[in-house]
């Protein structure tokens, strides 16, 4: 396998939203693409917590900061999406796999 196929692949692992937004086998309306790609990325910066470091105390805080930011909204725009498709039996089932209530301050 070529260094650039291997860098692709590792690439996709690591930012699963831009595989899925690539994904043309069962397109999605523009507000839940819009919405999928947003909360996906959410998601992955709530995988991405560190641990608190003595060394960089103000990492936490902006890891904390970003997750903020891009999470801000997705459980109102969730249910409103699942409100707006929900005869669309294959839409729902893409919503149906993001949690509800994600959403928390997480100040510190």
């Amino acid at each position: 396998m070529s260094i650039i196929a291997t860098g692709l692949m590792l690439f996709t692992l690591r930012f699963p939203a831009v595989s899925q937004a690539t994904d043309t086998t069962s397109p999605l309306p523009p507000d839940v693409s819009s919405f999928t790609k947003n909360r996906d990325n959410c998601d992955t910066l709530r995988g991405e917590i560190p641990e608190p470091d003595p060394a960089d105390p103000d990492n936490l805080s902006q890891v904390i900061s970003a997750i903020n930011q891009a999470c801000k909204g997705t459980d109102k725009q969730l249910m409103q999406l699942k409100n707006k498709y929900s005869t669309d039996e294959n839409i729902m089932k893409k919503l149906s796999s993001y949690e509800e209530r994600i959403e928390a301050d997480m100040s510190l």
